[in-house]
C-alpha cells in the first residue's frame, strides 16, 4: 500500500510538472506558487514585473489551496483602463480589504454609496477657491520656511548626515496636520523628536501589510491572543483614536464658543463641521466616526506621494548630475533673484514654466508610483481586453510599478531615468495618455489631492534646490 501511495503521488507530481513545464513560476500541488512568492518577498515588485514581462502583461497567481488566495496580476494598459474606467461598475475595493482595515472606513476602502458621500465631502474641501488657496499657500510656506529649510541648514552647518526621508516625512506630517485639522505638531525640528502618533501610524501600516500576506486565520488568532503585530496594531489604533477624537472634541467646543473662527481658518476638520451645520448630517455621515476616518485619510493618504516620491526624486537627480544641472538652470531662469533667504512660491500656471522639472517629476513617478500596487475585486464575471476570463469575486492586482517598467510602453530604455522622454523637440511638455501613465490613478477613483500633491512637491523641490544647489547622498537607494 505504501509503494502504491508513493507511485500515485509521484504520478500526480509528474503530471503536474508536465502541465506546468513552460510556466515561469512553478505551481505546486497544495502550496501553489507560495514557494516562489515566499522566496521573493524582499523584491516582490520586481518579481511581479519579471513575471508579467514573460507572460504578456497578465498572469494568474495561484496561492495555497487552504487559503483560497488566487488572484489575477496585470500591468496590461487595456486591462487597467477596462477595470478602472470602462467597466468600473463591476470592480470594487472588495470585502477582503474592508476586513483587513476593519476599524477604518475611509475613502480608500469604501465602496458604493459610502464612497460617494466621502468623495463629495472631500471634493468640497479640495475645490480650489480663493479662501482654500490662500490657506493652503500660507501653511505650505509656513512649514517650508519655518521648519524644513532651517532644519536642513542646521545639519549643513554641523556637517552631519541626516535621513532625508525622515525629514521629509516629518515635513509632510506637520503640513497634513495643518491642512487636515489646523494644528502644527512641529515634529520637524533640529532635535528630530520621537513622536508617539507617527510611531503609532508606522505600527498600523506594518500590521496591515502583515494581514495582507498571511492567511486570515493566522492574524485573527494573533488578534484574539493579542500578540505580535496585532498587539501593536491595537495600541496604535488606540493612540490614533485618542489623537483624532481629542481634536474633534476640541474643535467642536471652539466652534460653539466662537462662530467667527471659521473665517480665519480653512482646515478640513473646520470646513466639514461648518458645512455640517447647514446639511443633512445623516446624508453626509459627518459623525465623529466620519471625522475620525477623515483624520486618518489626511495622515496617511499623502504620505507616499510626498515623502517617498520626493525622496526618490532627490535621490535620482543626485545620481544623475546632468539632470540636476538642467533643473538648476531652469530654476535660475524662472526664479526672482533674492538673497534674503525667503521662499519662492508659484501658482499652478507659473509652475508650468518649469518644463524640465515637471518632466523629471513625471519620470520619477513613472519609476516609483505613489501606489505601486492597487487592488480590485470583481462583482460579476467579465472578460478582460487581454482575453483573460474573470469570475465573480475574483481579485485583481494591478501593478502600476510594472507598467512603468514595460518595454512595450516606454521602449528599451524603460529602466533609465530620462526626463527627455516627456519633452518634445520644440521644448514643450508632452502629456502621456492616461491609459499608459496613471501614478495617481484614473477614472472614478483617481486621487482627489493630485494637484495639491504635485504643487507641494514642486514647491519643496524648487526651494530646496535653490538653497542647496548640489545634493550629495551618502547611501544609495536599494
Amino acid at each position: 500500500m505504501l509503494v502504491a501511495l508513493l507511485l500515485i503521488v509521484s504520478f500526480l507530481f509528474l503530471g503536474h510538472w508536465y502541465r506546468n513545464r513552460d510556466s515561469t513560476v512553478r505551481n505546486w500541488p497544495v502550496v501553489g506558487m507560495l514557494p516562489a512568492l515566499s522566496s521573493n518577498t524582499d523584491r516582490m515588485l520586481d518579481f511581479f514585473t519579471e513575471m508579467l514581462k514573460s507572460n504578456g502583461g497578465t498572469f494568474k497567481i495561484i496561492g495555497p489551496w487552504f487559503r483560497n488566495s488566487e488572484f489575477v496580476l496585470t500591468a496590461h494598459p487595456m486591462n487597467i483602463n477596462h477595470v478602472f474606467c470602462k467597466n468600473h461598475v463591476n470592480y470594487e475595493k472588495g470585502p477582503e480589504l474592508r476586513q483587513i482595515l476593519e476599524t477604518y472606513e475611509g475613502i480608500i476602502t469604501s465602496d458604493s454609496d459610502v464612497w460617494k458621500r466621502q468623495k463629495k465631502a472631500l471634493l468640497s474641501f479640495f475645490k480650489y477657491n480663493k479662501k482654500s488657496a490662500a490657506y493652503m499657500d500660507r501653511i505650505l510656506l509656513q512649514v517650508l520656511e519655518g521648519s524644513l529649510v532651517p532644519v536642513l541648514e542646521h545639519f549643513q552647518r554641523l556637517g552631519t548626515e541626516v535621513d532625508l526621508e525622515d525629514v521629509l516625512g516629518r515635513f509632510n506630517y506637520d503640513y497634513m496636520c495643518l491642512l487636515g485639522f489646523g494644528v502644527n505638531p512641529k515634529t520637524l525640528s533640529a532635535e528630530l523628536p520621537v513622536v508617539e502618533i507617527t510611531e503609532a501610524l508606522g505600527h498600523i501600516d506594518d500590521a496591515l501589510v502583515h494581514r495582507r500576506v498571511v492567511p486570515p486565520m493566522i492574524w485573527k488568532l494573533q488578534k484574539w491572543l493579542q500578540v505580535g503585530k496585532e498587539k501593536k496594531l491595537r495600541r496604535g489604533l488606540e493612540i490614533l483614536d485618542d489623537f483624532a477624537y481629542t481634536h474633534i472634541s476640541s474643535r467642536r467646543d471652539e466652534m460653539r464658543r466662537s462662530k467667527a473662527m471659521a473665517d480665519d481658518r480653512f482646515d478640513a476638520l473646520t470646513a466639514f463641521m461648518v458645512e455640517e451645520e447647514g446639511s443633512d448630517t445623516s446624508e453626509m455621515g459627518k459623525s465623529d466616526k466620519f471625522l475620525r476616518d477623515l483624520v486618518y485619510d489626511f495622515l496617511t493618504v499623502g504620505k507616499d506621494s510626498t515623502t517617498t516620491d520626493l525622496s526618490c526624486f532627490l535621490w535620482l537627480i543626485s545620481t544623475h548630475p546632468w539632470v540636476e544641472t538642467k533643473i538648476l538652470e531652469e530654476i535660475k531662469a524662472n526664479c526672482p533673484e533674492c538673497n534674503d533667504g525667503k521662499m519662492v512660491y508659484f501658482t499652478p500656471e507659473e509652475l508650468n514654466k518649469f518644463v524640465y522639472l515637471r518632466a523629471a517629476f513625471c519620470e520619477t513617478l513613472r519609476l516609483y508610483p505613489p501606489v505601486p500596487l492597487d487592488f480590485r475585486s470583481s462583482i460579476g464575471p467579465d472578460v478582460l481586453p487581454s482575453g483573460d476570463r474573470i469570475g465573480p469575486n475574483t481579485r485583481i492586482l494591478i501593478s502600476l510599478y510594472s507598467m512603468g517598467r514595460s518595454e512595450d510602453i516606454w521602449g528599451e530604455d524603460c529602466m533609465e531615468f530620462r526626463p527627455e522622454r516627456w519633452i518634445s523637440e520644440v521644448g514643450e511638455f508632452m502629456q502621456k495618455p492616461a491609459s499608459l501613465y496613471l501614478p495617481f490613478g484614473v477614472g472614478q477613483r483617481a486621487c482627489l489631492g493630485k494637484e495639491l500633491s504635485l504643487k507641494m512637491m514642486n514647491t519643496v523641490a524648487i526651494n530646496v534646490l535653490r538653497h542647496y544647489e548640489r545634493l550629495r547622498l551618502s547611501r544609495t537607494r536599494r
